[in-house]
């Protein structure tokens, strides 16, 4: 003959409604007072029973009940949350603030005399169930992606004013240091499932800052030098002829913008694996554009 233990917690103000079942050869009915008028609502249904199992005090539990929620080792009750959440209210809350929290119905089969109802609690006792890919989007988080260096002036020269300039139908270089055109990886962990991220620069690109299209090269091009000649293309094709000077542009010079885009792909435990979309970082230089009979090279 199993025992009965009831227990009514809820305020007479408000319905009470039993839930019953047969817990250790005891039969636990618990009277869960229903949520104030906002929270009504029986909200979705609930998940479905999960596999474990807890204990506390010797004795073990279900992990996860249908009826009763998530299992809390830390004081043998179930908890799950209401569905929606009562209007906030400084008492229900226990003096915490808004938004920190929330408020669970609770079920103690464990405890004699005693059964449940509702109450604040800081998280639900539900293990938290962490995936590759969310590991892998935490570790690219983590990375740093250097923006491009550009070259103080194109050409390596100035005008008589002090500006950088390049020429017009010269083919102008574009370039970043090595240094900020490397690949980059993390790795992220939560006891046997990992992840790790590799990025990968994939391109160089150059936006004129003219009408001209942005144009782009793999690696992270090559400095000019006077050895290599005014008309001279760069390795990898990282140079933009200039059809027009910046006559007529504000202070007589553009804006390009070079940038470095970056692919990111991750492999993780239990074989699985992705990728992210390019990112690309960027940086700018100013300089004017010089119509000349020859090219003087300093």
């Amino acid at each position: 003959m199993a025992a009965v233990v009831v227990a009514a917690v809820a305020p007479t103000a408000l319905a009470d409604q039993r839930q019953c079942k047969v817990v250790h050869n005891t039969l636990v009915c618990v009277a869960v007072h229903s949520p104030p008028r906002s929270a009504q609502s029986l909200g979705p249904p609930r998940p479905v029973a999960s596999p474990g199992t807890c204990s506390w005090q010797g004795h073990v539990y279900p992990c996860h009940d249908k009826a009763f929620g998530w299992f809390a080792n830390s004081d043998g009750c179930y908890y799950d949350t209401l569905t929606p959440q009562p209007a906030y209210s400084s008492r229900l809350w226990e003096g915490h603030p808004a938004g920190q929290g929330a408020i669970y119905q609770f079920m103690c089969p464990a405890w004699a005399g005693t059964g449940g109802g509702w109450r604040w609690r800081a998280a639900s006792p539900q293990p938290v169930t962490v995936t590759p890919a969310q590991l892998a989007q935490k570790a690219l988080a983590t990375l740093r992606l250097p923006k491009p260096i550009p070259p103080s002036s194109p050409s390596g020269a100035t005008l008589q004013d002090g500006r950088p300039y390049t020429v017009v139908r010269v083919p102008t270089w574009y370039w970043t240091t090595p240094a900020s055109y490397r690949a980059k990886s993390a790795r992220a962990a939560a006891g046997p499932v990992w992840a790790q991220v590799t990025v990968t620069p994939a391109a160089l690109t150059f936006a004129p800052g003219d009408a001209g299209s942005t144009t782009s090269c793999s690696g992270p091009g090559k400095v000019w030098t006077p050895q290599a000649g005014p008309w001279a293309h760069a390795p990898g094709g990282c140079d933009y002829s200039y059809p027009q000077s910046t006559y007529g542009y504000p202070g007589g010079q553009l804006t390009a913008t070079y940038g470095i885009v970056w692919r990111a792909t991750w492999v993780g435990s239990g074989g699985t694996g992705g990728s992210f979309p390019d990112v690309t970082t960027t940086a700018t230089s100013r300089f004017a554009v010089a119509e000349a009979q020859a090219v003087i090279v300093k």
